[in-house]
């Protein structure tokens, strides 16, 4: 079986595709009600918060709970994913319930994007350097190394590489970094990506015959009008 967190499956709305299998477009439709529970549980809780808080019996539960909910999804059983995914926005109601009842705080008032990284580890940005140590404070679990200020930001955007990579976003506004295998030694050939299979164009020195000659196009009515003046 693949490994999949809870956050992995719950990703918010995603369009269907047409024709609609009718299995997703249910899938996809209560995953949307389960995202928006979570998204409000973390932004009011915080990321993995309370989950790190609770007894392992407690933790355990909720974990099984979610498994629940990614067999449903590979299973595509209707049904199974219904009860899973409610079960699940009950699991959240409960962390809740047991924060309130051991009066455990709501996050601060502290402009903060929580992200939860590939390792599922959670990555910070704060505005100041004040709103980190106040985060870190709150939220000591977090590692120093996942929270990032505004300005250190800044300072990391100000290195070559990376304002080299803004040209290209700027040239291109829907292009994206992604990462590349970290075993890789180079990068790898662009015929799968369709850019180095692509025939050059040779345009400096371009031998091709001329799509639309226009010495063989009759006046337009713009020229002919011009002339009679």
């Amino acid at each position: 079986m693949s490994k999949k967190r809870i956050g992995s499956v719950v990703r918010g709305l995603k369009q269907p595709d047409f024709p609609m299998n009718t299995f997703e477009v249910f899938m996809n439709s209560r995953l949307v009600e389960l995202s928006v529970v979570k998204r409000e549980h973390e932004k009011r809780w915080g990321i993995n918060r309370l989950i790190e808080l609770v007894d392992s019996e407690f933790r355990i539960k909720v974990w099984r709970q979610a498994e629940r909910v990614f067999e449903a999804s590979v299973s595509r059983d209707e049904v199974k994913l219904d009860r899973a995914v409610g079960g699940m926005i009950k699991a959240y109601g409960a962390l809740e319930s047991w924060a309130v009842e051991h009066g455990v705080s709501e996050m601060p008032d502290i402009t903060a994007v929580e992200h939860e990284m590939q390792d599922g580890s959670v990555m910070v940005v704060v505005g100041t350097h004040h709103d980190a140590t106040l985060y870190q404070q709150f939220r000591p679990e977090i590692a120093n190394r996942h929270i990032w200020t505004m300005e250190e930001l800044e300072l990391i955007m100000d290195s070559p590489v990376i304002k080299e990579t803004m040209k290209i976003k700027a040239l291109m506004p829907c292009a994206a970094l992604v990462r590349l295998d970290k075993d890789a030694k180079e990068f790898p050939l662009g015929g799968a990506t369709g850019f180095d299979d692509v025939k050059s164009d040779e345009l400096e020195a371009s031998s091709l015959p001329k799509v639309f000659d226009t010495s063989k196009m009759g006046k337009n009515r713009a020229n002919r009008a011009l002339e009679e003046i």
